[in-house]
């Protein structure tokens, strides 16, 4: 049986305490938190890569890794969806800021997870993920971990074709693993202790090393020397919305298009309505409706 270090419980403890603070600051909170508990686990001068799996674009941010477990904070500022993968690996995750939501088979309403909130994803379960307008979560997982890294790149490889994710997340997973490997409370696969010793601390500057030449460019603004503003006339030239309400006849001053009625005359030689401008009223002619005995057009 593998001697798992973290407790579920704990992490979720930890992440709680920087529920509030603001970002980057509560990541500092969550790792400050967790050396507390668990001295001398915890690598917190990683940086954030990309993370594109399932559909869903992410960033993390890994604190600590093995063969069987890792713990990271993840999230988006802008929001994303995906599928959750299917894995042979139990998910633990805290809500820390923004929203989320979730479905799993058979379920019709979405389950909404806020700040404080907890969701778990058990081994060979899978779920819809929306992370609407941005989420960060805490997550830690339990289960044997390189079952997922092809899920983790498969995305970056086939579909985004971000290759430098791929390296990133390969140097990222490696060096955490030599890290643990190396320390000296690592009791795991104790045949192996003396081949870790000796390939761990390898791993570990070897990933730092590919991760530090593996930053990417920071993105560039192109700022305009002078504002712009909007020309004050462009604001007129918007065309119009046509409306669609129909006015009566009788406001619109149009002449009535049905047969005359017997002593009655179409009116309305005032008005520009080209309804108007055919009417008997304006030509002196006699309506065009069925004649009725005795009616003509009035002149206007």
């Amino acid at each position: 049986m593998v001697p798992y270090i973290f407790d579920p419980e704990v992490v979720d403890e930890c992440a709680l305490k920087c529920i509030g603070y603001p970002k980057p600051k509560m990541f500092d909170v969550f790792a400050e938190a967790m050396e507390e508990h668990y001295p001398g686990r915890i690598e917190n001068s990683l940086p954030w890569i990309y993370s594109i799996a399932g559909g869903a674009m992410i960033q993390m941010k890994l604190y600590f890794a093995s063969l069987h477990e890792y713990i990271m904070i993840w999230g988006t500022p802008i929001g994303s969806e995906g599928h959750s993968g299917r894995h042979h690996v139990a998910f633990w995750d805290t809500v820390i800021d923004g929203e989320t939501w979730y479905f799993a088979e058979g379920q019709f309403e979405k389950r909404i997870y806020k700040p404080g909130d907890r969701i778990f994803v058990g081994r060979r379960q899978a779920v819809g993920m929306n992370f609407t307008d941005g989420v960060w979560a805490v997550e830690y997982a339990r289960g044997f971990i390189p079952r997922s890294l092809p899920f983790g790149i498969s995305d970056e490889i086939l579909s985004t074709r971000d290759f430098l994710a791929v390296k990133q997340t390969v140097a990222y997973y490696g060096t955490l693993i030599g890290r643990h490997w190396a320390a000296g409370y690592n009791k795991d696969y104790p045949l192996l202790i003396p081949f870790k010793k000796v390939v761990g601390p390898i791993m570990r500057a070897s990933g730092k090393r590919s991760l530090k030449r593996l930053v990417p460019p920071p993105p560039k603004e192109l700022p305009r020397k002078v504002p712009f503003k909007l020309p004050a006339g462009n604001a007129s030239k918007a065309p119009a919305t046509k409306s669609t309400t129909t006015k009566s006849p009788a406001a619109k001053g149009l002449a009535t298009t049905g047969p005359a009625t017997k002593g009655t005359a179409t009116r309305g030689a005032a008005t520009k309505s080209p309804v108007a401008k055919k009417s008997s009223a304006t030509k002196g002619t006699p309506a065009r409706g069925p004649a009725k005995k005795g009616s003509v057009a009035k002149k206007g």
